[in-house]
């Protein structure tokens, strides 16, 4: 069975290989650039994404379909098209430049990929329960406490978050579809239902792939179930998404939005906003605090919350970027950097007012 293109935030490219188009084009857009047809085209090939035969008109005709599509289809697509025809993710447009440091990325387990692939397989086969089974086992090697029940009247798997006070359990209703990868209207009631009699706070149904968008996706938010794909479990794996993580993926509709919208979030959210304004305080402290070494340390300037937020924006500007930092994201650089298992940073007092930064990384 081919199996589909791992999501994009996980694929390793190797130079040769040519993707799909609408796979290469979400690849090309994550790092959260607005990008032209022009330069799509120019930046899929020299990164081997594209092959030099594709034409501006193969990229726009894709996207405009797909769009169309997804819209048709009441859906929300992963990528759209600015009032200057250029085309991003469908998220909030990211100004914030790269930290100099990659984010760190989680990678998926060995266990997480062998359920995974137990479970793409199971899923057009003929034992409905080997399914099922799988299906739980991906969830238990995302960190679930995954219990396999099937048969009636019960759900086919319950899982449980081990969140302490947050945690929550998620019924599932597994489709398998016999030499066929696309599940017809499912029955979308037949989930809701176990919901209350098994105490869950949620419902899914688990699949190859479902057809029939617009009438269940009305049908989803009907009865307050979301609906999981293949390769939405796949995207779950490869980021090595967490149940806390997870849990906005089980609202009502298709899982498959929710999850772009966390993928995002790690990497366009205030992870990245941290990263950025540590270093860039890092570079500002350690620079005046070596200027300060001719002065009494009694009257050397003192980092705060504002005279950071200040710094940072400055540097910001300079650098033509209009993105800006707030308090909050300057708190959480603080609070990160002071960490004794960080350590570039530390409070001058116990009233917390002021750091001083004492790693000499800031100078490289």
């Amino acid at each position: 069975m081919q199996r589909a293109d791992p999501p994009h935030h996980a694929r390793r490219h190797h130079r040769g290989h040519r993707r799909p188009v609408l796979t290469a084009v979400r690849e090309i857009l994550a790092d959260g650039k607005p990008r032209t047809t022009e330069e799509i085209v120019a930046d899929g090939r020299a990164r081997g994404l594209l092959s030099q035969n594709r034409t501006l008109q193969d990229i726009a005709m894709a996207v405009h379909a797909y769009i169309g599509r997804k819209i048709i289809a009441g859906r929300k697509p992963f990528v759209v098209e600015d009032e200057n025809r250029r085309y991003r993710l469908n998220h909030p447009r990211d100004p914030w430049p790269e930290p100099r440091t990659p984010l760190p990325v989680r990678r998926p387990s060995d266990a997480a990929r062998a359920a995974l692939e137990l479970a793409r397989r199971t899923s057009t086969g003929t034992d409905p329960a080997a399914f099922e089974r799988a299906v739980c086992e991906v969830f238990s090697a995302l960190g679930y406490v995954a219990t396999h029940l099937g048969g009636n009247p019960q759900p086919d798997g319950i899982i449980d978050a081990p969140l302490g006070p947050l945690g929550y359990r998620v019924v599932l209703e597994c489709k398998s579809t016999p030499l066929n990868a696309t599940v017809g209207l499912p029955n979308v009631e037949e989930p809701a239902r176990y919901r209350k009699t098994h105490d869950a706070q949620a419902a899914a149904l688990i699949g190859p792939a479902f057809g029939s968008e617009p009438t269940l996706i009305s049908e989803l938010h009907a009865h307050d179930v979301s609906a999981w794909t293949i390769d939405d479990l796949a995207t779950a794996v490869e980021a090595a998404l967490n149940p806390l993580e997870l849990r906005s993926a089980f609202a009502a509709g298709f899982a498959e939005d929710a999850l772009g919208d966390v993928l995002w979030e790690r990497s366009h959210g205030i992870r990245k906003r941290i990263a950025v304004i540590a270093e860039m305080l890092q570079q500002i402290a350690f620079r005046e605090q070596r200027i300060a070494l001719t002065a009494s340390p009694s009257i050397a300037a003192r980092l705060t919350l504002d005279s950071a937020m200040i710094c940072v924006n400055e540097s910001l500007a300079r650098s033509g970027t209009e993105a800006r930092c707030e308090r909050a994201d300057v708190t959480a650089a603080f609070n990160w950097m002071t960490q004794p298992l960080v350590g570039t940073a530390i409070w001058t007092d116990a009233a917390q007012n002021a750091i001083v930064v004492c790693s000499t990384m800031a100078s490289a």
